[in-house]
């Protein structure tokens, strides 16, 4: 097996395909008055969706999934 060098995208064509079209798919469904639509509201939709979390960061352009957590999962108050 191969190294692979740091920062070397691994995913097949079509994945990455796939998830250029979910990107610009969100981009272009923004509502326009409504400045919500943030990432963690993209983030928890693409979870309601059956995502991972690591398949969610890569359509967001996140580095890891550790990017995306603070959005899909909330904070234990103590």
């Amino acid at each position: 097996m191969a190294k692979t060098r740091k920062g070397k995208d691994n995913r097949d064509p079509i994945t990455k395909r796939l998830d250029a079209l979910i990107r610009l798919f969100i981009e272009t469904n923004k509502p326009e008055k409504k400045k919500n639509f943030s990432e963690p509201v993209v983030a928890r939709l693409l979870m309601n969706l059956g995502l991972t979390p690591t398949e969610i960061a890569k359509i967001l352009g996140k580095k890891d999934r550790t990017k995306v957590s603070s959005y899909l999962y909330s904070k234990k108050k103590k």
